[in-house]
């Protein structure tokens, strides 16, 4: 399916050809050109799916450190609580979110799909992080209470930078759910808050052209070099 999608976006065909009978950027040309999907692809996807990553890794590190470092009655509770968003499926999830912000007469907009999203991508943080920490030897952070850093300054010069690649791959991850998202969206966006997935989909259904999948390839490449990076990461931490 990817193949199709790649090569419908450089058709020269205004229907779904495949293969095509030539190759041509009209249609990047076209999506640049449109306003809805413009707005779709950098105002809303990007920008919904940067702030959850960033919000997401701040909550999921923090998390993370408590559930790694502290032990506490009802931990596993807690633990089960954060990570519940993986075992439901994102559609319940959002059409349960959906009656949550009607009953407190919210109304849709990039908020919502914000804090919806929240919701999916701080499990995949915690997960990451919480697997950073655990190879962890706490003991680096105590030697260096002993040489007179604060609590603070120990996590921040020495554990913080050890879990760079935790972290980041955390990020990372957070991000492509976040980006590529369209079972939570479909509730929770607004009339001027519609990701790119939710465009795309209305697109289909309706009326669209090859320029929906120009701006399919445009995320397919987005989200293929984050993987690679991510991968890039992974064996990094195997050579170390």
């Amino acid at each position: 399916p990817l193949v199709v999608v790649i090569a419908v976006s450089f058709g020269p065909s205004a229907a779904f050809e495949f293969p095509p009978r030539g190759i041509t950027m009209h249609w990047f040309q076209a999506f640049f050109a449109s306003q809805a999907l413009v707005t779709a692809f950098f105002r809303v996807s990007l920008v919904v799916g940067l702030l959850a990553a960033l919000l997401a890794t701040v909550l999921g590190t923090s998390a993370a450190l408590g559930l790694v470092r502290f032990r506490f009655a009802g931990r596993e509770a807690v633990e089960t609580f954060f990570l519940a968003p993986l075992l439901v499926p994102e559609i319940l999830l959002g059409a349960a979110l959906y009656l949550f912000y009607a009953r407190l007469a919210v109304q849709a907009s990039m908020w919502t799909l914000l804090w919806g999203h929240l919701v999916i991508c701080t499990p995949y943080v915690i997960r990451s992080t919480t697997a950073g920490l655990v190879g962890l030897d706490p003991r680096l952070e105590e030697a260096a209470m002993s040489l007179g850093a604060t609590r603070f300054q120990a996590f921040f010069k020495v554990t913080l930078p050890l879990l760079r690649s935790s972290l980041l791959s955390g990020a990372i991850f957070a991000f492509i759910i976040s980006f590529s998202d369209i079972n939570l969206a479909l509730f929770l966006s607004g009339p001027q808050s519609t990701s790119l997935p939710v465009h795309i989909f209305s697109q289909i259904q309706w009326q669209g052209d090859p320029s929906i999948a120009a701006a399919s390839t445009l995320q397919i490449v987005i989200i293929g070099m984050l993987i690679l990076i991510v991968q890039r990461i992974f064996r990094l931490r195997l050579v170390v």
